[in-house]
């Protein structure tokens, strides 16, 4: 049998156990590489990648396309590439470390890279419907001089404690002190569009998000300490793991499988032309992602790659969950195989990722990933509809629910039951409010503080709008996401794609946090608002359905909701005080005239005033107000 005539009849579990990359141990290593379509692959290896001299070795080719050769000896720490036909040498794509900026590949004992107690450090048991999800980048939370932290924008700057601007917390103080469960991370899997040498680290020209994936199974070397040292990212990056997980939060890894940043001349196109990539019916690369290929999740082997790498970061680095970049164009077996064998590893995994793809595809429709492929199959997306009604359109000056559309509210009400299928009005794209994540902006597009700058005819009473939209996804069916930054008004100076702007517009300035406190201390007195709410924990269709309750005949900038007839919710999206009467309150509240009513939130965070239900209620203007319902004798 050969790959080329057997290729389109494989299946995952027909490859899954093939081991690829250099397979070390301590009197061997064995190499393994795929390149179907290539005759000849010499390995070539050194113990310094700066040396002009170097060992070459040629493998041997399988039947299945792998070529392979087995060294006897101790090569921990050596580097090795692959020379392709005598002509072309590149990295292993299933390299495990690398020489400083991806020049070489690595081998490495990865027993000597695990931090003091880390393997047998139990990871946080964060059930998945009680996920706060809080998205940050290494480089932006602790680069800024004001964060107060030794190794600043690096894997070891958060992992330090104790860290203040002026008695203000920050660092990971800020995000323990904030209340959320779990960290979703930018790109720290190797990308190729910086300098990883430590002298560069801070010039205006070397920063990016990481949206341009270089080794898969690689963390990125500009975060480490000693970018030199092959080990040094893989320890310090399990330092940081560590150190979260000791806190009780999750690590969410933000994953780019929809393209290769190099296209003809990548890694895994030289080993393997036109096999990794899509290509059109000319043979042109299909450019679903807008950076020139996506990659052909659906075939065997690329299945493999994906499937390989997520699995050696949840066991290797304890990963507790994945955000897919471009979602829709990794096909949905793809992600169901996936989903499969990680919930093995860890039954809460979060899985979700972006329902949209930059350009078309040549991918078939029925296997891409849009909102609504999601349905019952045990993960995730970003939902853009609840986004948008809520504060407006992305980059522009739209306006949503908070900033006066008030034709928005069947939106809004539709995104505060999760967007499942509440009732003939409010029809949405998932089976289950787990399927949801729900935010208002994310590391793309304006910022929340930037956009409402932008979009309010004043600012005078922003920090109003700024905390209704907090309350509006915070207490929501779904998973609720905030952006680092986000709690206490951060701004990144209207830039909307700061992608690899300077750090002067991306990273965080902890003088805002000390100058938003009070924006602060609301976001975080709302994060323990929901966490008390055990309705919350619950996403099936049927409960949301039979414990929410909307309030109707309101007006149109009040939305107002009971959950379980123990918590009663008004949004109030109006510039004036409103009023809700007894009247009103007596005909959505059964017994009403039993029951004790008790104010225990409103813009200005917790509170705990009793209401006599006969006197009505009055919402302050740009306010969420919530009410705990108990019997009258006392809650």
């Amino acid at each position: 049998m050969t790959l080329t005539q057997e290729k389109i009849n494989l299946t995952y579990e027909d490859i899954k156990d093939i081991k690829l990359g250099a397979n070390y141990n301590k009197s061997y290593t064995e190499f393994r590489v795929f390149a179907p379509n290539r005759n000849k692959i010499d390995l070539v290896l050194t113990d310094d990648y700066k040396k002009v001299r170097r060992d070459i070795y040629p493998l041997k080719k399988d039947d299945m396309g792998v070529f392979s050769l087995r060294l006897e000896g101790d090569f921990n720490g050596y580097f090795y590439n692959y020379i392709i036909e005598d002509e072309f040498e590149v990295t292993d794509p299933y390299s495990y470390s690398a020489s400083i900026n991806s020049l070489y590949s690595a081998v490495v004992d990865l027993k000597e890279t695990d931090p003091e107690g880390f393997r047998n450090l139990d990871i946080p048991n964060i059930e998945e419907n009680d996920a706060i999800i809080y998205e940050m980048s290494i480089k932006n939370y602790t680069a800024d001089k004001s964060s107060g932290v030794f190794n600043r924008g690096k894997y070891l700057g958060l992992t330090e404690r104790s860290t203040s601007y002026k008695n203000i917390k920050t660092g990971l103080d800020n995000i323990l002190e904030l209340g959320i469960s779990h960290v979703q991370i930018l790109p720290f899997y190797d990308f190729i569009t910086v300098d990883e040498r430590s002298d560069a680290f801070f010039d205006d020209d070397n920063y990016n998000w990481g949206y341009d994936p270089e080794l898969y199974f690689v963390p990125e070397g500009s975060f480490a300490s000693d970018p030199y040292d092959p080990k040094s990212r893989i320890r310090e990056a399990k330092n940081m793991v560590k150190s979260f997980h000791e806190n009780g939060i999750g690590v969410i890894m933000d994953v780019v499988f929809n393209h290769t940043y190099k296209t003809v001349d990548s890694n895994l196109n030289t080993l393997a032309p036109s096999y990794y990539h899509r290509a059109n019916p000319d043979g042109s690369f299909s450019n679903g992602s807008g950076c020139g290929n996506e990659v052909a999740s659906e075939k065997p082997f690329v299945r493999k790659l994906i499937i390989d790498s997520l699995l050696y970061w949840a066991k290797e680095y304890k990963i507790d969950g994945f955000r897919f970049d471009l979602m829709a164009l990794i096909d949905l077996d793809t992600i169901k195989l996936a989903i499969k064998e990680l919930r093995k590893i860890n039954p809460n995994i979060l899985i979700y990722g972006e329902p949209w793809m930059a350009l078309g595809t040549t991918l078939s429709p029925d296997l891409q990933i849009w909102k609504g492929a999601q349905r019952s199959n045990k993960f995730g997306v970003f939902n853009d509809t609840f986004r948008d009604a809520i504060k407006g359109d992305a980059n522009s000056y739209g306006r949503g629910y908070i900033q006066g559309i008030y034709s928005l509210k069947k939106e809004i009400e539709l995104g505060i039951a999760g967007s499942i299928n509440y009732s003939e009005d409010r029809i949405g794209f998932a089976d289950d409010a787990s399927e949801t994540i729900n935010y208002f902006n994310c590391h793309d597009n304006l910022i929340l503080f930037d956009k409402l700058s932008i979009s309010l005819d004043s600012t005078e009473n922003i920090d109003s709008y700024v905390k209704l939209a907090m309350a509006i996804v915070m207490l929501s069916f779904g998973k609720p996401f905030l952006y680092e930054g986000n709690e206490f008004n951060h701004s990144k100076k209207n830039d909307s794609n700061s992608y690899n702007s300077p750090l002067s517009i991306n990273a965080i300035n902890w003088q805002e946090k000390e100058a938003n406190y009070d924006v602060f201390n609301y976001t975080k007195e709302l994060i323990n608002l929901r966490k008390s709410i055990d309705v919350f924990s619950h996403t099936s269709e049927e409960f949301i359905r039979k414990k929410l309750k909307f309030i109707d005949d309101l007006d149109d900038s009040i939305v107002g909701y009971l959950l379980d007839s123990e918590y009663l919710i008004f949004i109030n999206a109006n510039c004036n005080d409103m009023y809700i009467s007894a009247e009103t309150l007596k005909s959505s509240i059964e017994d009403i005239n039993s029951k004790k009513i008790e104010k225990v939130f409103d813009k200005e965070g917790k509170n705990n005033i009793g209401i006599d239900i006969e006197s009505g209620l009055s919402l302050d203007s740009l306010s969420v107000n919530v009410y705990k319902i108990g019997e009258a004798d006392g809650l």
